[in-house]
Formats: C-alpha cells, sequence, structure tokens
C-alpha cells in the first residue's frame, strides 16, 4: 500500500494477469492508480495498414480494448484514454524501424527481402508518401487507468 501508482508499458501483454494484478494491488494505495499505456501504429490510415500487412504487424488498438477488461476485484471499474501522435522517419529509418520487429529477426532471408522491397515500393508509390524525404507515421497512445479500491 505504499505506491500511488504502477504503470506499466506494452509489456503487459507478458504478464500472468491474475498474479500481476495481485501484486500491484499489494503495493498500490486505496485511491491509487494502475495503467498499462500502448504505443499502437494508427492503421486506420490506410498506407500504415498497408505497412502492417506487408510487415507481419497486425493491428491491436482494438485487440487491448476488447482483451483488457478487469484488473481484478481489487481495482474500481477501467477507464479508457487515448491520444494521438506522429513520428517523423525517413523512408529508410521505416525500413529500419520494421528490422527491430520479432517477424522479420524470425524469418527466413528471402522473406525478410520481399518484406524491404514491398516497404520501399509502398513508401515510393503510396499517393500519400510518394517523393517525400520524410514520412509521418501516426501512432494511437491507448492508456487504461484503474484506481485502487
Amino acid at each position: 500500500g505504499a505506491a500511488d501508482a504502477v504503470l506499466v508499458g506494452q509489456a503487459y501483454h507478458w504478464f500472468d494477469r491474475d498474479r500481476a494484478h495481485a501484486e500491484i494491488a499489494r503495493l498500490v494505495r486505496p485511491g491509487g492508480t494502475f495503467a498499462p499505456v500502448w504505443n499502437i501504429r494508427d492503421d486506420r490510415i490506410d498506407w500504415v495498414a498497408e505497412l502492417g500487412r506487408i510487415a507481419h504487424m497486425g493491428g491491436t488498438a482494438g485487440n487491448v480494448l476488447e482483451k483488457y477488461t478487469d484488473f481484478g476485484p481489487e481495482f474500481q471499474p477501467i477507464e479508457v484514454g487515448e491520444f494521438s501522435q506522429r513520428t517523423t522517419l525517413t523512408p529508410d529509418d521505416v525500413v529500419a524501424l520494421i528490422r527491430t520487429r520479432s517477424y522479420w529477426l524470425t524469418a527466413p532471408a528471402q522473406d525478410r527481402q520481399r518484406v524491404e522491397r514491398e516497404l520501399r515500393e509502398l513508401l515510393a508509390t503510396h499517393p500519400d508518401l510518394a517523393g517525400r524525404e520524410t514520412v509521418e507515421l501516426p501512432y494511437r497512445t491507448i492508456v487504461l487507468r484503474a484506481r485502487r479500491r
């Protein structure tokens, strides 16, 4: 009961939720807050959805809001916040970003080459991106928040 808040990044999906929620409830004082946060590409934008399809990165915003509906009996109902943000990247930066993803890292060389080729084609030919030195990659930051009972 000593912590005012526990904030968790996207690693929350790795948690054993029942055990984690009990431990977080033990740590957070009554009235304190538990809040997991996700930064998710905004795949409501068509080129971003195509980026996700090419690089095997399915959208997860709906999944987050559907999957995490309760933090257990020690917490009040979840409140949802959503914030938009953008990051400016060059086409090479976008490719470098994709190279950090688990699908790309574990894929056979021919699949990695195909992903890079299709990505570079998307970045060079999509009407919203073609000819640009940088692109604005939109994100949705989704925050779930519940107060300790």
